[in-house]
């Protein structure tokens, strides 16, 4: 299991990327609100994010107890700046399988988050016992997040085309796949 780790951003910042706790929902809500109000790139708008603290509490908690499932923060000066979770499928038959999703606060964007918080999760994924397949959806206009995500590993596995309506304009909508076929596993 991953405890903590710091690292550092590309403009030389401590950057702690740790599991979530608890204690984080208030911060984290405010977080997701903060990058939903402005993004071009996540299917959500902020007002359709209606999570209490109390229910992020009982989202980070659900997160924590599965065990194919994690939720890390990035964190800078004690203040969250990003956040990836896996959601780990509960059907017996996809156990091994789960969706992973990202976001990084928009001032911290472009500086290497989005890169240690997979890094972590690529740790904790080739650790897992249950898990094989952890997969995304991309919009296809996130060339960064593309790269990022081929970079790491995640390979293209699926289109729909037109897919996303962001601002009258059709995007289309990758699946990416990361497998994780350890011989332990095997």
């Amino acid at each position: 299991m991953i405890l903590k780790t710091t690292c550092k951003s590309k403009n030389g910042h401590d950057i702690i990327i740790r599991p979530a706790e608890s204690k984080d929902a208030e911060s984290l809500l405010k977080l997701k609100l903060q990058y939903l109000r402005n993004t071009k790139t996540i299917p959500l708008f902020e007002d359709e994010y209606k999570n209490s603290v109390k229910e992020e509490t009982a989202l980070i908690d659900m997160l924590l107890k599965e065990k194919n499932s994690c939720l890390f923060v990035a964190e800078n000066e004690g203040q969250l700046i990003g956040n990836l979770d896996i959601k780990g499928n509960q059907r017996r038959k996809l156990i091994h399988t789960g969706m992973l999703g990202m976001g990084v606060a928009e001032k911290w964007q472009g500086l290497g988050i989005g890169s240690l918080l997979i890094r972590e999760a690529i740790k904790w994924i080739d650790e897992n016992e249950l898990l094989e397949i952890v997969w995304l959806e991309v919009y296809d206009s996130n060339y960064p997040a593309k790269i990022l995500y081929r970079k790491m590993g995640f390979q293209e596995c699926g289109r729909i085309k037109e897919f996303f309506k962001e601002n009258g304009q059709l995007i289309d909508n990758i699946s990416m796949v990361y497998h994780s076929y350890q011989s332990s596993k095997l």
